[in-house]
């Protein structure tokens, strides 16, 4: 019995003491808050034209990536992270001095990654720059094969344009045309696409390449359309004889506005375009109706690298119509992706530094499908590989469109009309 009443007054001695320690504990705890994580903010750089050539579709491109920086941030804040992405925006003003002038200003800024610029120009114009100072450049719309290079810090979103041109040459190939009158650019972009094109078309199908180059910028460009109709008479305006144009905004206005005034050789044969073509600046409200009745009478047509329709694509179509009250251009989905994937290889890298994040892109990139599809680059930091939408200049319901009347499978290189 005796033991029996010592143990029974250690047991309440016991709970006498855990008692106590928990009243210091719950009045510790009550009174005391731990502080809040300090915030941490990280500059994401916009080197996006929005100005010259880009006046139209660039400020579209803008506000992609300004939705992909807002999305991240919604992110993180719910997740209760203290990261916040700050984007700061320059004008490249799509010429190689005004984007130079846009990365020096973010880099000051305190930019370790930016999105942009837009042209391949612009990009040649940047590399050594990014290179030199370590700060990752990402394109959501620089596709020149010239560009692909490894072990550096440019990186971009859409394919190159090898497959564009090969799956242009297949399409007027299986098309039956035989004859092929190109007025392009003489940058890398343009040569690019016309010699790949020339070499494919006349190695695989046979057929006959005249290119005119022009030098851009340029105030008029009626001397090269005259010398193009003069080509296309040559060539012989039948059924099997094709326009293939690559321009980009400004020239490419001036191009068409003199290109309706030769009925009977320029618009007496169908046309094809780069993947540049397909910009709202190229088709009525933005551009004259003249234009857009020449570009319909004359069917257009061109590729553009598009992924299958799926929840994360209409998801993004939603956000930008439900914010800007329009619909994204086609490489708003590009500029989105690019910022978003900016703001997941910072989070990635765990230090805002630019060599470290140009390390880890690559692998956010493989495990990234974006609005624009799957995002795996290849080893010169480019996107992999695309499907190709075939694409049509129509007017429907008093509405000017491209309209989307096939595809090219990058997979098996299958084209299908629908």
């Amino acid at each position: 019995m005796a033991k029996k009443g010592v143990s029974t007054i250690i047991a309440v001695v016991l709970a006498i003491i855990l008692l106590v320690v928990g009243l210091v504990i719950g009045l510790f705890t009550a009174s005391y808050v731990l502080p809040a994580p300090e915030k941490i903010e990280y500059t994401i750089g916009l080197a996006i034209a929005v100005s010259g050539p880009y006046a139209v579709d660039g400020p579209n491109r803008r506000d992609a990536a300004l939705l992909g920086v807002e999305h991240m941030n919604d992110l993180l804040e719910a997740a209760g992270s203290p990261v916040t992405f700050v984007p700061i925006h320059e004008d490249s003003k799509g010429t190689t001095e005004g984007a130079l002038l846009a990365f020096e200003a973010l880099t000051a800024a305190g930019a370790k990654v930016v999105v942009g610029p837009l042209s391949s120009g612009e990009v040649g114009a940047i590399k050594s720059f990014c290179d030199d100072n370590k700060i990752v450049s990402i394109s959501p719309s620089s596709t020149s094969a010239a560009l692909a290079v490894p072990n550096d810090y440019v990186f971009r979103m859409p394919p190159t344009d090898i497959p564009q041109a090969k799956a242009l040459s297949q399409l007027l190939g299986e098309l039956n045309y035989t004859d092929v009158a190109i007025i392009g650019r003489n940058d890398d972009y343009g040569k690019g696409i016309a010699n790949m094109f020339e070499d494919l078309f006349e190695t695989n199908y046979g057929g006959t390449v005249e290119k005119l180059l022009y030098t851009v910028p340029a105030a008029d460009y009626a001397t090269e359309v005259g010398e193009l109709s003069t080509t296309v008479a040559t060539l012989g305006v039948a059924p099997t004889t094709a326009v293939m144009i690559i321009a980009f905004d400004d020239d490419g206005l001036n191009i068409l506005t003199h290109a309706k005034d030769y009925p009977t050789t320029l618009g007496a044969v169908k046309w094809f375009g780069s993947e540049s073509l397909k910009r709202p600046s190229f088709i009525p409200p933005a551009a004259p109706t003249a234009i857009g009745g020449f570009l319909v009478s004359v069917e257009l047509t061109g590729l553009f690298p598009t992924p299958s329709k799926g929840p994360v694509v209409t998801a993004f179509e939603e956000a930008y119509k439900a914010k800007y009250n329009r619909d994204p251009t086609p490489y708003c989905y590009f500029a989105y992706d690019a910022a978003r994937v900016a703001c997941m290889s910072v989070l990635t890298a765990a230090e805002y530094d630019g060599e470290v994040i140009a390390k880890v892109l690559p692998k956010v990139c493989e495990n990234y499908l974006g609005a624009s599809g799957y995002k795996k680059l290849d080893a010169n930091g480019d996107c992999a590989g695309a499907n190709y939408v075939v694409w049509k200049v129509v007017l429907e319901a008093a509405e000017y469109k491209f309209k989307d009347i096939g595809i090219w499978d990058f997979a098996t290189e299958k084209l299908t009309f629908y």
